[in-house]
């Protein structure tokens, strides 16, 4: 059964539980959850019910499950899906490098928090921080978990405790390991379950911070950002909005604190939330943004990995979707924070690409990708410096199925160079070799790639998955990659040319026509057949 009330002692400061505590004597509302005053450390407990830790591997229970979400594996499964099936947000511009996304029970802020992760839905990603409050400890830092695995009623997910232990070593006076901060905590468990039928599979980084001074938030986001540069990751700020004002003044409230979000601008989320719980102090106003330190470390930490743009996906508040809480609303928020300026990196082919292991040809980590890229780019260096032919690598079985494969070359930000072939004619090792060298010397638009070029070009790879009939209303633009064919004449966009073009469907199909196959502009809408496929896509820029 889930909890029927949207709202939760909010974590911070003493200025900010003192608020709360005089709020909640004339309010006989049920919370979420509570949080002791003072520094007092609420001890935890384990349920009676939990299933034992496995053998080999320390495991963290759920803590929430049948509370904030169903407890149920195929209830809680049917209903994330049907939040993701409903939520319906616009495309994005770029590389997804974080999201924002409300932490309350599902009846509440589910259909919210949907919008973020349905961008994330299908994507691959190595791992996966979550940045949440304390709701009922009160610490210095940031807190990481010490267990191998956390558990919820969809499965376990393994913790990468090899960026916990980076985290150390980049922040030692910043982050511990310390598990009972995390046992009784909502704010990161509610994520998961989104994220487990978002991504299929992904390694998990909790972290849990209190302190939401700027020195503490720009440690913790700094660190993050040096420790996550060259992965393959996503970061999340879990957090609510406003609480607990009547839900039009709670609208009023979160429209100015989300016009600072998206504009990331730190210095004005931190003085709203002054400006704004003083303002409505007698208007039950308790906070702006219920977890103002993880949003300001994940922007921080998104900077640092070259994000440039935060997006509002979504916006309600409990009053909006349960009148029985208009009274006392909470604010939820989805916001896609974005590099602009990259590509985004392609998602796994709805076919096997999705659902293979990691380390296997269609699912390569980033030291196979930094493999090829070096592989790609020494094979370009022989070949025009000496005229010699590299031979690919044979330590590997991943490179040695055989793959469709692109080479993209630019200089200077602007294309220099690509091909590679629809269909697979070589390992996938020979494949890029070929495909990079080809490139570099064979592409009719541009002169042969000279010495010099060599070590200044960006390259990037992408690795198809098998073509599959498909009508225009099916195509999904960044994700998928286009084929036009009729008679003798074909043409082939890759997935993200039409995010990097500005283009919407129909422009993206016209040109495809027009420039890549050479058939009428209409072509696509009279009878010229089109396929679709996706890609494992990655640059120099992925694997620094």
């Amino acid at each position: 059964m889930l909890r029927n009330t949207p709202t939760e002692v909010v974590p911070v400061s003493p200025g900010r539980f003192a608020r709360l505590c005089l709020i909640m004597a004339v309010l006989a509302v049920a919370v979420s959850c509570s949080r002791p005053p003072g520094d007092q450390a609420v001890e935890p407990t384990k349920p009676a019910d939990a299933a034992p830790p496995a053998a080999t591997a320390k495991v963290r229970e759920p803590a929430v499950a049948g509370q904030f979400y169903p407890g149920g594996k195929d209830e809680l499964r049917k209903v994330v899906e049907g939040y993701l099936a409903a939520a319906k947000p616009e495309a994005i511009k770029g590389r997804l490098v974080a999201i924002v996304c409300p932490h309350a029970g599902y009846n509440f802020s589910g259909p919210i928090a949907a919008y973020s992760y349905k961008l994330v839905a299908g994507r691959s990603y190595d791992d996966v921080v979550v940045i949440g409050p304390s709701h009922h400890t009160a610490f210095a830092g940031a807190a990481l978990t010490e267990a191998d695995l956390w558990r919820t009623p969809l499965g376990d997910v393994p913790i990468d405790q090899g960026i916990n232990d980076a985290l150390l070593k980049a922040a030692p006076k910043t982050f511990t390991r310390d598990d009972t901060v995390q046992a009784l905590e909502h704010s990161a468990e509610v994520e998961i379950p989104f994220l487990q039928v978002s991504l299929k599979s992904f390694r998990l980084v909790p972290v849990c911070i209190q302190d939401f001074s700027p020195a503490n938030c720009k440690a913790v986001g700094h660190a993050l950002a040096q420790v996550l540069k060259g992965r393959h990751a996503l970061i999340v700020a879990s957090s609510d909005m406003a609480h607990y004002p009547a839900t039009d003044l709670c609208a009023q409230v979160d429209k100015t604190t989300l016009a600072s979000v998206v504009k990331m601008d730190l210095d004005a989320m931190y003085n709203w939330e002054r400006e704004g719980c003083a303002k409505y102090a007698d208007r039950q106003v308790v906070c702006t943004l219920c977890g103002l330190g993880p949003v300001v470390a994940v922007m921080v930490a998104a900077r640092d990995l070259g994000a440039d743009r935060a997006s509002l996906l979504k916006y309600a508040n409990s009053g909006q979707l349960d009148k029985r809480t208009a009274d006392q609303s909470v604010g939820y928020g989805a916001v896609a924070i974005s590099n602009t300026r990259a590509q985004e990196p392609a998602v796994g082919g709805e076919a096997k690409m999705d659902d293979a292991p990691l380390g296997s040809t269609d699912n390569l980590t980033v030291e196979q990708k930094r493999t090829l890229l070096t592989l790609a780019r020494r094979a370009i260096l022989e070949d025009v410096s000496h005229g010699l032919r590299l031979k690919p690598p044979t330590d590997d079985k991943a490179f040695e199925e055989r793959r469709a494969v692109f080479v993209t070359l630019k200089a200077g930000g602007k294309l220099r160079g690509c091909i590679g072939t629809l269909e697979p004619q070589a390992s996938l090792g020979e494949a890029v070799i070929d495909a990079a060298i080809s490139a570099a010397t064979e592409d009719p638009r541009f002169p042969q790639v000279r010495t010099a070029e060599v070590a200044g070009l960006d390259l990037h790879i992408s690795v198809l998955s098998p073509m599959v009939p498909t009508t225009a209303d099916k195509i999904v633009l960044g994700k998928h990659g286009i084929v036009v064919s009729q008679g003798m004449r074909r043409g082939v966009f890759l997935p993200e040319v039409a995010p990097e073009q500005g283009w919407d469907l129909d422009t993206t199909l016209t040109y495809l026509c027009v420039e890549k196959a050479g058939l009428p502009a209409d072509a696509w809408k009279h009878g010229a057949q089109l396929e679709s496929f996706t890609t494992q896509s990655f640059g120099d820029e992925d694997v620094k």
